[in-house]
Formats: C-alpha cells, sequence, structure tokens
C-alpha cells in the first residue's frame, strides 16, 4: 500500500513561481493517491484522466523551470534536465503501457512519483532557487 505524502511548507524551495507549481504538482499526486484506495471501477474510469493531468503539467512545469535555468546561467542545467528527461521518460512509458490496455500497479506509481518529487525538490530545486535568488531571477 502506498504511504501518502501531501503537500506541506518544508518542500518550499524558496522561489514562488516554482513553490505553486511544486504544489500543483502535489495536488496531482493526491489525485493518484485517491485513486489506490479507490474501488477498481473509479481506477478504471480517471486512470488515464490523473495521468494525462501529470504529463501535461510535468511538462508545463519542467518548461517553466528550464526557461528559469536558461535566464539565470545555471550551471547545473545540463545535469538538472537529464533527471527531468528520466522522469518523462518513465511517466511516458506507464502511460504508452496503460494505453495499450496494460494494467498499473497505481501504489508503485504513486510512490514512484512522490518520491521522485520530494527527493528531486530536496536537492535539484533547492539549489535552483537558490541560484535564481542569487541571481535576481
Amino acid at each position: 500500500m502506498a504511504k501518502h505524502i501531501a503537500w506541506d511548507d518544508k518542500y518550499k524551495v524558496g522561489h514562488q513561481m516554482i513553490d505553486s507549481q511544486h504544489k500543483r504538482l502535489f495536488e496531482i499526486a493526491d489525485e493518484l493517491y485517491s485513486l489506490t484506495q479507490a474501488p477498481q471501477e473509479r481506477k478504471d474510469s480517471d486512470t488515464s484522466m490523473v495521468l494525462e493531468d501529470c504529463a501535461k503539467y510535468v511538462n508545463f512545469h519542467f518548461s517553466c523551470e528550464e526557461q528559469l535555468m536558461r535566464d539565470s546561467n545555471y550551471a547545473d542545467i545540463g545535469e538538472h534536465v537529464n533527471q527531468h528527461k528520466a522522469f518523462t521518460t518513465s511517466v511516458a512509458t506507464l502511460m504508452s503501457d496503460f494505453g495499450r490496455g496494460g494494467r498499473i500497479d497505481l501504489d508503485a506509481l504513486y510512490d514512484f512519483i512522490a518520491d521522485w518529487l520530494v527527493q528531486h525538490i530536496g536537492t535539484e530545486d533547492k539549489k535552483l532557487a537558490a541560484h535564481a535568488a542569487e541571481n535576481s531571477v
């Protein structure tokens, strides 16, 4: 069973745009978590919608962060972007499998997304936000 991880101010990185977008990512993760607790018929009907919402918002968020990196001449842009690409590829693969009629282990998917968010925010995005603040971006 997935362990629920909710938005908390401890996940703030100190950059208004990034923090508001992270909060929305946690809200989407909450929707996914609620599916892990739902009856099978709700899982069947809502999983695709939640996955699509997740993929769209993740792409939007990553593009905003990557623009911030370019605007602030962030030295670690390559590594940070590679982490974004790896996450996006993982989610896209799951969506593709699901779209072809495959089953998704929603507990494992939620754990993957929640763990990735907490880890990535706590390390990479904190560094980015500090750099952006130092460069007044």
